[in-house]
């Protein structure tokens, strides 16, 4: 299974049993890099995706999948959508509005959306429709909205390592990849180098390094220092067990609401 980026599927694959973290400090576009990647996985590999959006409906979620499969820009998908004057548009927009709309009505893309549930509900929900849609990959966004049981009188920092530790064994009795997205401590924001450790973890350092296989961070240099006008976003592999870790470059394109393939060496 790949994510649907050239060069960083020449480095990771996303394989059977494994936890796959993907972090960022706000605004650097995790959540819909991992859109991008469902819909690699669902829509050019056909195979079926479980997607949990903590934050964001399930609305907005499938407008971004639209705008993001038909290279409308979001503006004119506004546009399209809340103007009833339809010819403002291109015939030509309107079409791939038309063509990404029926490919995700045909795409294997189960959305939950519901709001402050718990890694619990999460692993019976996931089982259910491993049973009834024989998912290939849960995606799971974001990590520090799960919620967890309170009558166990845990930390917080102990409440993320045993839902991770809930999320790596989930991965191995479904047999599949799990994605989980998760938030970085503002700490990497104060140094000079603004670029993503794994030390940067605030609430779940030793669940992560005890039951993750993958760590990716997502830094784009343009936000912190506004001389650099490039669009460029670093994809850092932090660890990859077995496998190589290094930097992908990708280019960040919000206004389709995508990542781009391009790869600026």
């Amino acid at each position: 299974m790949k994510t649907g980026f050239k060069e960083l599927d020449n480095i990771i694959k996303l394989n059977k049993n494994e936890l796959i973290v993907i972090a960022s400090r706000p605004a650097m576009g995790t959540s819909t890099f991992v859109q991008n990647i469902i819909s690699n996985v669902s829509i050019k590999e056909n195979k079926p995706v479980l997607f949990y959006s903590l934050e964001t409906s399930k609305e907005s979620i499938i407008k971004k999948f639209i705008i993001s499969n038909s290279m409308v820009e979001y503006k004119k998908f506004n546009l399209y959508v809340s103007s009833k004057d339809k010819t403002r548009l291109s015939k030509e927009d309107k079409d791939r509005i038309v063509y990404a709309t029926n490919l995700l009505k045909n795409a294997k893309i189960y959305i939950d959306d519901i709001p402050n549930i718990s890694i619990m509900d999460i692993c019976l929900r996931c089982k259910k429709m491993k049973l009834e849609k024989d998912i290939d990959l849960v995606v799971i966004d974001y990590l520090q909205l799960i919620s967890y049981d309170k009558s166990k009188l845990l930390s917080r920092d102990e409440e993320i390592s045993e839902i991770l530790k809930e999320l790596k064994v989930l991965a191995k009795t479904l047999d599949i990849p799990v994605i989980i997205t998760s938030q970085l401590s503002s700490k990497c924001d104060k140094r000079e180098s603004k670029r993503p450790m794994m030390s940067d973890f605030s609430d779940s350092k030793y669940g992560i390094y005890t039951y993750s296989d993958k760590v990716l961070f997502l830094y784009r240099d343009s936000y912190y220092n506004k001389e650099n006008k490039s669009d460029i976003t670093e994809i850092i592999i932090a660890k990859n067990n077995y496998g190589e870790v290094g930097i992908t470059k990708l280019a960040w394109k919000p206004e389709y609401c995508m990542f781009g393939n391009t790869i600026v060496n």
